[in-house]
């Protein structure tokens, strides 16, 4: 048996506290915050965020009863002391009245690298020191320690410390949610030569999670009331001025009457860690079902992490071969010879791509980056851009839109005509087919036998069929187990291992790297895939889009048995398969933002267009998700833009945000006060007809307004308003959402140039914008 818990520790100078909150009791009480969807007969229960179920008041009263506990300890207050080393102690495995041991596992957001640390500090000092004070001030400065050298895992692993409090034997299991969503992995920042991820704050993932409380901790400024606390070295004689301008946040001492509000702060941030936990539950379930089937530890494991770790395993297996046998290698390339990775197979019929052949075979590349490859080849009317990533189509923004005639009698049933569309419709009726090549780049591993020199090709390449192939049974068998593992399990364990094994093989960190291998899959993979467009082109079947692993056609009716001839004899002769979807629609800005629609039914949303995208990915900033819904409705449905910006009721779903760096601060001027007032850091508002404007300040007392001029209200902290009270600028997301739609109805890209009488992207966009029809109906103001 497992319980669950989540904690969160916090450090001053003066302060020690640890809070702890029941997940099975929180996820217990708000387990009716979901859809329930119908598939296949099956009902499906999907989580939702609090604030779609709950009024905000309802929330708070919910989590006033959830279990929870919090310690804290002073220099002048240590009651709490004892109750929290016990607390900790009885966390260690035990047996029931059954005798069925129990394990307590601790959840918390970026824990491995901190909490866990500070509790094994306290579970190493509490009973070493002379007093309680002296417990907290080593405390503290574990805890400078421990923040100074987060960003630098080198410097940490070599601290003796920190290394020793690492090797601690804590009596509970932890549990890290930032590294298992790879928040810890935002993005990079070059400091000193050297790369440094950055990390995304639990804060900001709690907008993303559209919590009803954004909350920083923020202490009072130092007064009279609390400067006798810093009449010591280093800062003995200060005056209170200088003190506000010295002394960080989080190196301040705190006073008895403001610890409530620490502690609220603290479990503010617990209940967060919950609420990761109940709206992506299949995420953690998933890393419980791998650790027992596998007997490997991913628990704290991000989906890049645990393909390392099953591949190992894998891999160990097929080879018959321990991991020290084989791995901690990799094959280092200074030029690679594309005539070297080309393979026969390729051929072209038309001379500009006979052409491009022959340029390539004669190139040589020192690298794989981004710049390393620049190739355009135009065929018929798209431009396709070649790069060492794989290959895309310079998409316009467009509206394609299938035409689709039913036949006015029943059509014959005849599977050699059945496509779905084809068979039923009359003869002027044509349909947009997405042709999507199945696991394209492990398959071209499989067939052309391609794998890092310094692993054995027989069993590299056995291992990717034996993943593709596997995968694909799991994912429709209907028997309880596989090799003794739930097929739903064994499906998502092998598509996160073979979505990484191409990546892999271009990390410097892994055991598959070779960038030669890198670029025999995309070179070979682009060159198949332009001689499939240049064939099609040649029989008359126009190419609307490609992208890496897919092409988007327009098949009219007559056009149906070439396309099928011309494709089957592609697969045939490069041994790959592909499957295809017929769309009713497909809108894109361009080949990275599109959303698209089967005549099944079925809706995909892509980067600017997708309005869940904030909910899909964590790592994603939250920016006004109702702009891109609107976009959606009028593009799919041809739903107004207004009617679905004031049927709306979620005022989270107008909200914007920002997070400014330590180096600025946020002002907030506001058109009664005489002077801003300064906010927290991460900031979360909507635009309003009455609000005040928002500033991001450096210490140069440079203003950079960060909505553009815009009247904003902060909305940090939610409360049950309606939202008919909020003074919404429904004009201003109005617009918003044109920006989204004027260049796929009028065909016309933002970065399109101008001159010589050509007006620029921007120019034009503005001066036909809303031209293709009126969006405003009778809700218009």
């Amino acid at each position: 048996m497992i319980k669950l818990k989540a904690y969160d520790v916090e450090v001053l100078p003066n302060f020690f506290s640890i809070t702890f909150v029941n997940i099975d009791d929180y996820l217990q009480k708000f387990k009716e915050a979901c859809t329930i969807e119908n598939k296949k007969g099956k009902e499906i229960r999907k989580n939702i965020p609090l604030i779609q179920k709950y009024k905000v008041n309802e929330i708070k009263e919910i989590l006033s009863n959830i279990e929870s506990k919090t310690f804290y300890i002073t220099p002048e207050n240590d009651e709490q002391l004892f109750p929290l080393a016990a607390y900790l102690t009885n966390l260690c495995p035990q047996q029931d009245i059954n005798n069925k041991k129990i394990y307590n596992h601790l959840f918390g957001y970026n824990s491995n690298k901190y909490d866990k640390l500070m509790v094994a500090a306290f579970l190493m000092y509490f009973d070493n020191c002379k007093n309680t004070a002296e417990l907290i001030t080593t405390l503290y400065n574990i805890s400078k320690k421990i923040i100074d050298l987060q960003k630098d895992d080198n410097e940490a692993r070599k601290d003796y410390q920190i290394d020793v409090l690492n090797k601690f034997k804590l009596p509970f299991v932890n549990i890290d949610i930032m590294t298992l969503f790879r928040l810890d992995k935002v993005s990079t920042i070059v400091k000193n030569n050297k790369k440094i991820y950055v990390g995304k704050s639990l804060k900001q993932t709690s907008i993303n999670l559209q919590w009803y409380e954004l909350l920083e901790f923020v202490l009072p400024p130092i007064s009279e009331k609390d400067k006798y606390l810093y009449n010591k070295n280093p800062y003995k004689n200060f005056t209170i001025e200088q003190l506000n301008c010295l002394i960080s946040n989080w190196d301040r001492y705190i006073i008895p009457e403001w610890i409530e509000q620490m502690c609220h702060y603290n479990l503010n941030d617990v209940f967060i860690v919950c609420e990761m936990i109940r709206l992506y539950s299949d995420e953690i379930k998933l890393r419980y079902s791998l650790t027992k089937i596998y007997e490997v530890d991913v628990l704290s494991a991000s989906r890049s992490e645990i393909a390392n770790i099953l591949f190992k395993r894998f891999y160990s297996e097929f080879s018959n071969l321990q991991y020290y046998q084989w791995g901690k290698r990799k094959t280092e390339r200074t030029v690679m010879h594309l005539k070297k990775v080309i393979s026969d197979k390729i051929y072209f019929k038309t001379e500009q791509l006979q052409k491009l052949l022959t340029e390539l075979k004669h190139t040589a590349l020192t690298s794989i980056g981004k710049s390393a490859l620049q190739k355009e080849i135009t065929i018929n009317k798209l431009t396709y851009t070649m790069a060492t990533g794989g290959i895309h189509s310079k998409d316009l923004p467009r509206d394609l839109r299938s035409k689709m005639i039913p036949l006015d009698v029943p059509a014959i049933s005849n599977s050699d005509l059945d496509y779905g569309w084809y068979n039923g419709y009359t003869d002027d009726s044509f349909c947009y087919v997405h042709w999507d090549i199945a696991s394209f780049y492990p398959s071209l591993m499989v067939v052309y036998k391609i794998a890092p020199e310094h692993l054995d090709n027989g069993v590299f390449v056995k291992l990717v069929k034996w993943i593709r192939d596997t995968r694909v049974e799991a994912k429709h068998s209907t028997e309880d187990f596989i090799d003794g593992i739930p097929p739903q399990i064994l499906a998502i364990a092998l598509k996160i291992v073979i979505n990484a094994i191409y990546g892999k093989m271009g990390s410097e960190y892994g055991d598959t790297m070779d960038k030669l291998a890198v670029l025999k899959v995309t070179i070979n993979g682009q060159l198949f895939i332009l001689m499939l467009c240049e064939e099609l082109e040649l029989a008359g079947i126009e190419v609307y889009s490609a992208n890496t692993d897919g092409i988007i056609v327009k098949l009219a009716k007559n056009q149906y048995h070439k396309f099928l001839e011309i494709s089957n004899r592609w697969q045939e002769y490069t041994g790959l398969e592909a499957d295809s979807e017929q769309l009713s629609v497909y809108s894109c800005l361009n080949v990275n933002n599109y959303l698209c629609k089967e005549l099944n039914g079925k809706i995909t949303y892509k980067g600017s267009l997708n309005p869940y995208m904030y909910a899909a990915d964590l790592s994603k900033g939250y920016d006004m998700p109702i702009v891109a819904k609107a976009a959606a409705e009028y593009l799919l449905n041809d739903k107004p833009i207004l009617e679905t910006l004031y049927e709306c009721q979620n005022i989270l779903d107008f909200c914007k945000t920002q997070n400014i760096g330590k180096q600025f601060k946020v002002l907030f001027y506001s058109p009664n006060a005489l002077n801003p007032i300064e906010l927290q850091r991460n900031v979360r508002y909507y635009v309003s007809k009455r609000g005040g404007n928002i500033f991001k300040v450096n210490k140069e007392n440079t203003h950079n307004n960060l909505c553009s001029g815009n009247k904003v209200i902060v909305l940090n902290t939610l409360d049950d308003l309606a939202i008919a009270y909020r003074n919404i600028d429904y004009q201003y997301y109005y617009n918003e959402v044109i920006k989204l739609i004027d260049p796929i109805k009028l065909g016309i890209s933002n970065n399109q140039k101008g001159g010589k009488g050509v007006k620029s992207g921007k120019v034009a966009l503005k001066k036909l914008s809303g031209n293709y029809e009126s969006l405003f109906d009778e809700l218009e103001e």
